[in-house]
């Protein structure tokens, strides 16, 4: 299973999830599991078909799948030898 983001895009503003639709209980009907809920935007996991099917019974929703971008290495700090000499 892979994992999906759905966006609101529509016109209407939705503060606190005023637009009477309760887009989690649509997505977990749909065969979704809501893994994060936020007023804008759901984490869900469920399958293509299932992300297929919640772009037609949420259709004001952006459905795009997870990017996960990993943390760049950072270079450890190396000990000049110079400076390991000074101190002795």
């Amino acid at each position: 299973m892979s994992r999906y983001v759905l966006r609101y895009s529509g016109n209407q503003p939705r503060h606190n999830g005023e637009s009477g639709v309760d887009t989690a209980a649509v997505a977990a009907r749909a065969g979704a599991r809501v893994i994060d809920d936020a007023p804008d935007m759901l984490l869900v996991e469920a399958n293509s078909n299932v992300a297929r099917k919640l772009t037609h019974l949420l259709p004001e929703w952006q459905v795009c799948a997870e990017t996960v971008t990993p943390l760049p290495r950072v270079p450890r700090p190396a000990i000049r030898a110079a400076a390991r000499r000074s101190s002795r």
